[in-house]
């Protein structure tokens, strides 16, 4: 796998929590009749931003995805597309992970995301 040699820990000042929704609270929305899920953190990281190149932006509109944002984080195995970020109280669709080897402390895999916007009405 590939090594993020220029990764710099001191950029990771950020704390993104990792977790799913789930209708946990057994509430129902009186209006719709659905449940009402809420978002259930399951990992807190620390994480810096990754910088995106010209090329990666074009790869990524191409397949759809506006507003992107690349994390790095340590390696971590159990992190995987399945998970929503919530960052500065916004909801972060996970699009891809580049997960590193994990072999040295030096270790960081960079999850690429976007910012998901509920639509009402």
């Amino acid at each position: 796998m590939t090594k993020h040699t220029s990764i710099n820990i001191a950029r990771m000042r950020y704390r993104l929590e990792f977790g799913k929704y789930d209708d946990t609270t057994g509430e129902i929305n009186p209006n719709t009749g659905e449940k009402i899920s809420s978002f259930l953190p399951l990992y807190t990281l620390w994480a810096g931003k990754w910088s995106i190149s010209q090329a990666e932006l074009l790869s990524l509109a191409g397949a759809g995805i506006k507003d992107a944002v690349v994390f790095f984080i340590r390696h971590n195995p159990n992190i995987t597309s399945d998970f929503t970020i919530r960052f500065e109280d916004n909801d972060y669709k996970i699009d891809s992970i580049k997960y590193d080897d994990g072999l040295s402390a030096n270790s960081f895999d960079l999850v690429t995301c976007h910012r998901e916007v509920t639509k009402h009405g």
